[in-house]
């Protein structure tokens, strides 16, 4: 038994190198020292705003695609296309009125975006974000591998920002780990930008949460 265990914990050992391993050579030693402080004492997110009333750019696919919302009936299409999805969050979802704007090429689903208007729970920090009668957010991005780079989340960024425009809203706002450069330029691209930061610390049982406005620090 107490070999067993050895052997086990060894494994465990491994693999974190590993995956270290991968991080430092793909994202380099700031990103590793975050990913190393997320799993101990300190989280943090970039939080950034799209104000709804600057102008809108127009962005093409570089593919063709039809554009539409995600109806409860196509669940199952939406799980096959997000693997590991689960279907009683993605219903709840949609029976909160959350909006998922969906890119389908040849008939097929390849891209994904969701926007709420309702209060967002931000898992990775395990705290509420609460949204201003006026703001909606955006989450949940997701193209599939081989279509990325071909402007598809983009097009569904400004149909969103359309959308909420045109119903009186005043910005849209998301959360994204600094570290994650793809996400950012993908936002930035919409005409996302920073204006803070959120997230804890933690010492023990002890865990302070906060958000500071303005400048945004990493």
């Amino acid at each position: 038994m107490a070999t067993a265990l050895a052997a086990s914990e060894r494994w465990k050992l491994r693999m974190t190198l590993a995956r270290a391993s991968e991080v430092l050579r793909q994202e380099g030693i700031r990103s590793l020292w975050f990913k190393l402080l997320g799993d101990t004492v300190y989280r943090r997110l970039l939080l950034v705003e799209r104000p709804l009333r600057e102008p809108i750019l127009e962005v093409k696919a570089r593919v063709p695609i039809e554009i539409s919302l995600l109806q409860k009936s196509e669940i199952a299409e939406y799980r096959e296309f997000r693997a590991g999805t689960d279907v009683a969050e993605v219903q709840s979802q949609l029976d909160a009125e959350d909006r998922c704007v969906v890119a389908r090429h040849q008939g097929r689903l390849v891209a994904a975006n969701w926007a709420t208007t309702n209060h967002v729970w931000l898992d990775y920090l395990s705290c509420e974000f609460r949204l201003a009668i006026d703001e909606v957010y955006s989450y949940d991005a997701f193209a599939a591998s081989a279509f990325r780079g071909q402007n598809l989340l983009p097009t569904l960024d400004a149909e969103q920002l359309h959308h909420f425009c045109a119903a009186g809203y005043r910005r849209m706002v998301s959360t994204s780990l600094p570290e994650n450069r793809a996400s950012l330029r993908v936002g930035a691209k919409s005409g996302y930008r920073p204006y803070g930061l959120i997230g804890y610390v933690k010492i023990g049982p002890w865990k302070w949460h906060f958000c500071r406005v303005g400048n945004a620090p990493t």
